[in-house]
């Protein structure tokens, strides 16, 4: 009797077979070990890290193009602010719409300097609803302006009260103004009462300023507007 075989014989089915039909191994597919080898790793890492900073890179330049442009448009828009503000009011210095009152001929300019002023006219009564008297006295009808250097603001008051904080960023020497009699001829501040009888021309200047976003950028973002404004009203 032959000896029994350790393991069962594959059955014919699985069998291949050569040319002239002698049976072969049955076929096993070839299995290739799981994981990266080392060098695939490094390479993985540094391609990794390549993207990673070109990313970061571009999230840094965007980020800081946005920023700067949103300091430009609010220091523009400060600038802008203060500067349609302090012309529309000057334009109305001395203006009197009633004639008769014991006030007529009121200086229009109280205060005249290179960095500040004051000026005056009647457009109201003792409140809002009330017409015009004829005097500069009631709230809101004497405006002053003056530059804060210390916190780099200009600031606005009205009638007898403080001076409040109006506009932010003003660059040092940022609120200037220049003033020129009928014959184009600059008066030098601080203006006594009969030079500031004598304007008819005033330069303003606004200009705000605030530190650039990125700190590698030392110049600050700055926006710089002017205008000329003519007194309609000269005193009687």
């Amino acid at each position: 009797m032959s000896p029994r075989p350790s393991h069962p014989p594959p059955e014919p089915s699985t069998l291949r077979r050569d040319s002239i039909g002698t049976p072969l191994e049955p076929w096993r597919p070839t299995i290739e070990p799981d994981g990266w080898t080392l060098m695939e790793l490094l390479i993985g890492v540094a391609v990794t890290g390549v993207f990673s900073l070109a990313l970061f890179g571009f999230y840094r330049f965007s980020l800081h193009a946005l920023s700067a442009e949103t300091a430009k448009l609010e220091v523009r828009e400060n600038s802008r602010l203060a500067l349609d503000f302090v012309v529309r009011e000057l334009r109305m210095a001395g203006a009197r719409p009633v004639n008769g009152a014991g006030c007529d001929g009121f200086a229009r300019l109280l205060r005249a300097e290179a960095n500040a002023i004051a000026f005056q006219y009647d457009f109201r009564g003792r409140r809002r609803s009330d017409p015009a008297d004829g005097c500069p006295d009631d709230p809101s009808e004497r405006v002053a302006y003056t530059y804060d250097d210390g916190n780099r603001m200009l600031r606005r008051a009205t009638g007898n009260g403080s001076a409040q904080p109006f506009i932010p960023d003003v660059a040092p020497d940022g609120f200037r103004l220049t003033y020129f009699d009928r014959n184009g001829t600059q008066l030098a501040p601080s203006l006594d009462a009969a030079e500031r009888a004598a304007v008819w021309l005033i330069d303003v200047r606004v200009k705000t300023s605030r530190a650039h976003p990125d700190p590698e950028i030392t110049e600050p973002v700055t926006s710089e507007l002017w205008s000329a404004v003519f007194l309609p009203n000269p005193p009687a």
